[in-house]
């Protein structure tokens, strides 16, 4: 690690008990089989997701709701921004929480007005919800799949929304 990143080494080869595996192809078939074996199959299960079934469910108040319906403030906005750990790992799009943060005065309109648009229902959250997942080496010379972690790397900019 150097100037406190990460550096990113790819996977050549797995030595595993069904032998050595090469090859990008090969490698992310094995590597998707594995964590599908590890995690299970996908159950169905008997969630209801009926809004009208609510009449044991505690209510928020006439004034709550306007509370929490009403705009995004540029302080709640900037609290989010600068509670966020800066030293964390960036996601795909490379920017991390502390550029946000350091350049909070010239980001701030574009981030308002991303809030903005979320809040008028014109910003599909799914266009900042996705990430990328990456293996990180347990040990300095990693050769098993079972020495390397999952990671999902998400946008800062989709973070500042949970």
């Amino acid at each position: 690690m150097a100037n406190g990143r990460h550096r990113r080494t790819k996977i050549l080869q797995l030595e595993q008990d069904e032998g050595i595996i090469v090859g990008d192809v090969n490698l992310k078939n094995y590597i998707t089989e594995f964590y599908k074996g590890l995690f299970g199959p996908h159950t169905s299960n008997s969630f209801s997701l009926d809004e009208t079934l609510r009449h044991d469910i505690p209510q928020v108040s006439e004034e709550e709701n306007e509370m929490l319906t009403d705009p995004f403030s540029e302080e709640e906005v900037k609290m989010a921004v600068f509670d966020m750990e800066h030293n964390k790992a960036p996601g795909p799009d490379g920017f991390p929480a502390y550029f946000y943060q350091f350049f909070w005065n010239v980001i701030k309109p574009d981030l308002m007005n991303l809030f903005y648009e979320f809040h008028a229902g014109r910003l599909s959250i799914h266009s900042l919800n996705f990430g990328i997942i990456t293996l990180l080496p347990k040990l300095t010379d990693a050769v098993r799949i079972q020495q390397y972690r999952p990671i999902c790397l998400l946008n800062v900019s989709f973070k500042f929304f949970y």
